[in-house]
């Protein structure tokens, strides 16, 4: 491949990093407001079942506060996909100082097939165990 022609990784890469920042400013500004409460799910307050991304926000604050447990309980696919992308960035990273040889993490579209997986397993399981044997999570 030529220097000229342009990867996913060659985009991704950047827009990572950016996206990395405006959440870690998302999370202090959310910090220094107080922790203000956040509005409930629309799926579930309209039809009481949960939605693939249930949880997600408190899986969040729960890793940004180091609760990795609660994490996962909350939603399996924040966690996951947060040591994805750190993985990600620290190959690409250390790949482009070491001048773009040895061994790096590219972008696959297996990716982002196996997060839509792991939401969709997370929301079936879920709901059953809310809706079989009241168990909310």
């Amino acid at each position: 491949m030529s220097r000229d022609e342009c990867t996913i990784d060659d985009v991704l890469y950047p827009a990572l990093w950016i996206t990395g920042g405006v959440f870690l400013g998302a999370a202090l500004l959310w910090n220094a407001l107080g922790r203000p409460s956040l509005p409930p799910c629309w799926f579930y307050t309209r039809w009481h079942i949960y939605c693939p991304g249930c949880g997600g926000t408190r899986a969040f604050i729960a890793l940004l506060e180091g609760r990795l447990l609660d994490s996962l309980r909350f939603h399996l696919a924040v966690l996951v996909g947060a040591a994805s992308v750190a993985a990600y960035l620290v190959s690409q990273t250390l790949w482009r100082l070491r001048g773009q040889r040895g061994w790096v993490l590219r972008w696959s579209d297996k990716w982002l097939w196996g997060m839509l997986g792991l939401m969709g397993i997370h929301c079936v399981v879920r709901n059953l165990l809310w809706l079989i044997w009241d168990i909310p999570l």
